[in-house]
């Protein structure tokens, strides 16, 4: 049986969790003699040990029963892929589950990999998930349909606000409308766009369907701020294309070659390609073409989306697990707009762990990832040409 990268935490029911805690998480699911008694669970197959499961999010969240496991050893063994089980999981809010660090092995899962194709075709619709702020105006049921306030008159609104305290539940309902909007997303300038869910009350300029443009508003409460969104029916959109430039620092992280070796009975032996030369135009369109493609830390993607004079500092770089020590090249991106920066963040493909970079300093005093001894650096050299 295959093993899994799980850490010994409580269990917990699926209602415990929001919908954006286990989004594309893996779960140790445990056996439960009512489990396969529920509607629509008839054709998964029974086990005494539990199963491993696949959350995700496709509207509503789903939960999909990828194969056998065994929560006491974290071990596991797939179904055959017509055997796999997908439910709402709101069809089942008693399950008891575990998360798991998902892992390479285990994203290459055939149906895994395909939900995850999925989601990075969506990747700026999905990007507004990882704003905790707007949790609390998310359909619970369906997370990618928010609730918007819809007011034809601006003046209207803003003297609303002023009479009562920018409360927003004490704006009167004549002067205010919810309405659901759905796959909020960046664009440029700043701006936001969405998709009505609702007709707006009054208007003919937009229909249920058409796009519009989203404003935001900071409003305080008794717990700290909270976000409101307004639907602006009268406002141009903008587009969503990504614009950056190369960023050249001072002092650039040339070429090298680090060449490391552990030593008599381990075989492990590598050798990482770091940094960067000039422009790079090779490693920059690589990087572009990754993030188009949906592959970039959501908070970042947004920032370059709606930054008008954005640059992107970036190189090849070391980077170490913190928890199981496995070493990988990722590149290091920083995204430099005015006065603020943005950089890029890594889990360990092996255990699901965060990692951090290494920095160059640091090269010659690593341990092994596979036997934990001090590693030999053999050589440095500068290297050039593309991978």
């Amino acid at each position: 049986m295959n093993k899994l990268k799980a850490k010994k935490i409580k269990r917990h029911t699926l209602k415990t969790y929001e919908f954006w805690q286990l989004d594309e998480k893996f779960l140790l699911v445990w056996p439960d003699s009512k489990l396969l008694g529920q509607a629509g669970m008839e054709a998964l197959p029974e086990s005494k040990s539990g199963y491993l499961a696949y959350a995700y999010l496709q509207g509503p969240l789903q939960i999909a029963f990828l194969g056998q496991a065994n929560p006491a050893d974290s071990t596991y063994t797939y179904f055959e892929t017509d055997a796999i089980l997908v439910v709402p999981a709101a069809s089942l809010p008693q399950l008891l589950v575990m998360p798991v660090k998902p892992t390479r092995e285990l994203e290459a899962h055939p149906f895994v990999e395909q939900v995850l194709a999925a989601h990075a075709a969506q990747a700026l619709e999905r990007s507004t998930l990882a704003l905790r702020s707007l949790d609390p105006l998310r359909q619970p049921d369906d997370p990618s349909v928010l609730i918007a306030a819809f007011i034809r008159d601006e003046a209207k609104k803003q003297k609303a606000y002023e009479e009562k305290g920018q409360e927003a539940s004490e704006v009167p309902d004549s002067a205010i409308t919810f309405v659901r909007i759905k796959d909020l997303k960046p664009a440029n300038q700043g701006s936001w766009r969405a998709v009505l869910v609702d007709r707006l009350p009054g208007t003919r300029l937009k229909k249920k369907g058409d796009d519009v443009a989203i404003s935001w508003v900071t409003v305080p409460g008794e717990e700290g701020e909270a976000v409101m969104l307004f639907v602006d029916h009268t406002a141009p959109l903008a587009g969503t294309d990504i614009h950056v430039t190369v960023h050249r620092p001072s002092r650039l992280p040339w070429r090298l070659a680090y060449e490391l070796a552990c030593g008599e009975g381990c075989p492990y032996h590598e050798t990482f390609l770091l940094g960067r030369q000039g422009e790079d135009s090779a490693l920059f369109k690589e990087i572009l073409d990754s993030i188009r493609a949906g592959q970039a830390d959501p908070l970042l993607l947004i920032e370059m989306v709606q930054c008008e004079d954005c640059q992107l500092d970036f190189s090849r770089e070391l980077y170490r697990c913190r928890n199981c020590g496995n070493l990988e090249v990722m590149p290091r991106l920083r995204l430099i707009s005015g006065d603020k920066t943005i950089s890029s963040s890594y889990s360990c493909s092996q255990c699901g762990e965060r990692m951090s970079q290494v920095k160059r300093n640091q090269i010659a005093s690593l341990d092994c990832p596979e036997c934990r001894k001090p590693l030999n650096l053999v050589s440095e050299k500068q290297w050039s040409g593309a991978l």
